[in-house]
């Protein structure tokens, strides 16, 4: 067995040993666009995704804004609509990489903890 196999192997074991969640259902990216289009669109226009200086730099800190705003907005929005609103922006305004299934989720404490701040367009 090659070196390479054992260290992806041990990777493997060690993620499934690690207490990860187990893999969710895919996100649909359609109905976070519903999602977002009922309750984002009224301040966010397709420019504050689309700037050059963008605030979310990869997968994870898209989860961390709409987490944020979630609860800042009080929508109660479950786990499973964060997932799909996260999808959908990422597939529509950044394409940054997507975790694997089972990884844990990244979140940004300081987009979580504090109150939201005038975010330049």
């Amino acid at each position: 067995m090659s070196s390479r196999f054992r260290v992806i192997a041990l990777c493997i074991v060690g993620l499934a040993l690690s207490g990860a969640p187990a893999p969710s259902p895919a996100a649909n990216a359609d109905r976070g666009r519903g999602l977002y289009e009922e309750s984002c669109t009224a301040c966010h226009a397709e420019s504050v995704h689309a700037r050059s200086k963008r605030v979310a730099r990869n997968f994870g800190e898209i989860r961390g804004w709409v987490e944020r705003w979630n609860a800042t907005l009080g929508l109660r929005w479950g786990d499973e609509e964060v997932e799909d609103v996260t999808a959908y922006l990422n597939a529509a305004f950044y394409r940054y990489a997507v975790p694997a299934a089972g990884t844990p989720k990244s979140r940004t404490p300081s987009l979580l903890s504090s109150r939201p701040a005038a975010v330049p367009e």
